[in-house]
């Protein structure tokens, strides 16, 4: 393989990490909250073993979503108000996340009884699927604004509007409409 070619590998693997770890860090995020309120809500004493399913599923969950973005699967929204895709991939990755949660526990009650939730929230309860579909769509909607927004206007727009203090950034507008502003003539 070439030294060109290594180097272009190399280039686009760094992109799918900076790409790829945003996604893993917030559904790792989302995901340890949910278990250390569960583990509260329940009063479980097992709040390090949460964290480390937490990680796993993180994986799990960010790899399908970010090959889901590599296939373009969502260009079906690219025309619709921005809502819409919000409001949808909310909705379908929520699904995803309760779905993965319910094979977990699955696999642990059937491969590793001693560590399975026995006491654990019971997702097979109409109730309890909801309320937690709920929150989950509810805590997805804000990262999904974030990526929908940032493909709208811009990655680095949006981070300069975000994380720029509001006088640098408003003054740096006014400069620039100043700028780009047809300059007026004086009449006599």
């Amino acid at each position: 393989m070439s030294v060109e070619a290594t180097k272009g590998l190399k280039e686009k693997a760094e992109e799918e990490v900076k790409a790829f770890l945003p996604v893993f860090l917030y559904v790792w995020f989302l995901l340890a909250v949910f278990g250390i309120h569960k583990s509260i809500v329940l009063s479980q004493a097992h709040i390090v073993q949460h964290q480390g399913f937490a990680v796993a599923k993180a994986l799990a969950f960010a790899k399908v979503l970010f090959v889901a973005n590599k296939f373009g699967v969502w260009r079906v929204f690219d025309k619709m108000p921005l809502i819409v895709p919000i409001l949808a991939k909310s909705f379908l990755f929520g699904v995803l996340l309760i779905d993965m949660d319910m094979i977990e526990q699955a696999l642990l009650e059937h491969f590793w009884p001693a560590h399975a939730d026995h006491e654990g929230v019971n997702l097979y309860n109409l109730r309890t699927l909801l309320s937690v579909g709920l929150v989950t769509f509810a805590a997805l909607i804000p990262f999904f604004f974030y990526r929908e927004f940032a493909k709208l206007i811009g990655e680095k727009e949006l981070q300069t509007a975000l994380f720029v203090r509001r006088e640098n950034f408003v003054a740096q507008r006014e400069a620039e409409r100043a700028a780009t502003a047809p300059a007026e003539t004086v009449e006599g």
